[in-house]
């Protein structure tokens, strides 16, 4: 009887803000689905307590004594870092990590205390990540760019996809209309989705508000879900002071969600960077149309079901909006190739595609054991 691959899990971005975020969406996913995968036994290490700051270095600082004495307890055969964090301590042969995107090492600099620790922070774990036996890249577009950046072996980095799950569908349901109308939206809307906990840049937001105000009349309200926090304080003075129609809706369950995405009359993804673009992918599962820019992996995802536009230019952005309101015949062609775009990416499939990465890592590590073993007993 074939014994149990053991693989832990470093998911200590499910105890912190990035669980509201794309990363903490890919770790809750990827860890249901790998629990269904046979002969596969898995344990997903997430700290008790949330780090003293959101600050990539103290997060890792955070998570790395909790994930070590997690593997000296339970001896796994292998180790996947979740939120491309390698754990220090552990063999690099038997760990696998997954690289989201290289924004971290290629943004500009900035000045001050925080933004000097986020430099040696990203300089310290860039070697660490070269030395994992194997890299998972979610798209073709990050594959290369963490090759070019990191100056990663080709030959250890696997393309594995993200999924959407069962809920993010087109049909609809009796309680989509409710749903928007709690929160005031009877009418058609601009929806985004995403964390509002803090400021990141290459989200777009400022562009987006830039482009609502552009639109004929002032548009339609702009529904903006996600986590609250200061960000989502900025930005909704900013669209009072653009006469912006904005909804804050917090944050929503995934049934809340895929009913908003429906009753949307467009979604949009501003970014100016996506390693992958789940928002994108769950809006075509849903059957809703999108504008989204054409940086990093959105124009591959999206291939012709997205109006696309350049990143940055809320001209554009406005004009994409407005053309999708303003033509429904679009609309409906738009809806109908997002739902068969969407219909090959699954969590099942991204599940099965990490095992046979742990599967090909565990048996490069069972033969250099083995060679290991021949060496020790050639010499005695």
């Amino acid at each position: 009887m074939q014994r149990p691959l053991r693989v832990l899990l470093e998911a200590s971005c499910l105890g912190d803000g990035r669980r509201d975020a794309g990363i903490g969406r890919y770790a809750r996913q990827l860890i249901d689905a790998l629990r269904d995968v046979p002969d596969l036994e898995i344990t997903a290490s997430v700290p008790a307590s949330p780090p003293l700051s959101e600050a990539r270095p103290a997060r890792f600082l955070r998570a790395q004594p909790h994930v070590l004495a997690e593997a000296i307890a339970r001896h796994p055969h292998l180790l996947h870092g979740l939120a491309g964090e390698p754990v220090l301590g552990f063999p690099a042969s038997r760990q696998v990590v997954t690289v989201h995107d290289v924004e971290m090492w290629r943004s500009a600099s900035s000045s001050g205390p925080a933004a000097a620790a986020r430099r040696v922070y990203a300089t310290l774990l860039a070697p660490f990540i070269r030395s994992c036996a194997a890299v998972i890249a979610v798209s073709d577009t990050t594959r290369s760019e963490a090759v070019a950046t990191l100056g990663l072996d080709p030959s250890r980095v696997r393309v594995v996809p993200l999924g959407v799950g069962p809920l993010f569908s087109s049909r609809p349901k009796l309680r989509d209309a409710r749903t928007a109308e709690a929160l005031g939206l009877e009418e058609p809307f601009v929806l985004w989705v995403g964390s509002l906990r803090s400021r990141d840049p290459r989200k777009g937001l400022d562009t987006l508000l830039e482009a609502m105000e552009r639109l004929p009349g002032g548009g339609p309200p702009l529904a903006l879900v996600g986590a609250l926090g200061p960000e989502a304080d900025r930005l909704a003075a900013e669209a009072w002071r653009r006469h912006v129609r904005l909804v804050l809706s917090g944050s929503v369950d995934d049934g809340e969600l895929a009913s908003l995405y429906r009753q949307a009359a467009v979604v949009v993804l501003p970014s100016t960077h996506e390693g992958f673009g789940l928002t994108a992918l769950e809006a075509m599962a849903c059957g809703v149309p999108l504008v989204a820019t054409t940086a990093g992996n959105l124009p591959q995802l999206t291939l012709d079901v997205a109006e696309l536009v350049p990143p940055g230019d809320a001209a554009a952005l406005a004009s994409g909006i407005d053309r999708v309101l303003s033509e429904p015949v679009r609309a409906a062609r738009m809806r109908h190739a997002g739902v068969d775009r969407a219909s090959g990416y699954t969590w099942e499939r991204t599940a099965a595609m990490t095992a046979a990465v742990y599967e090909e890592v565990a048996a490069a590590a069972g033969q250099r054991s083995a060679a290991i073993a021949r060496r020790c007993s050639s010499s005695n």
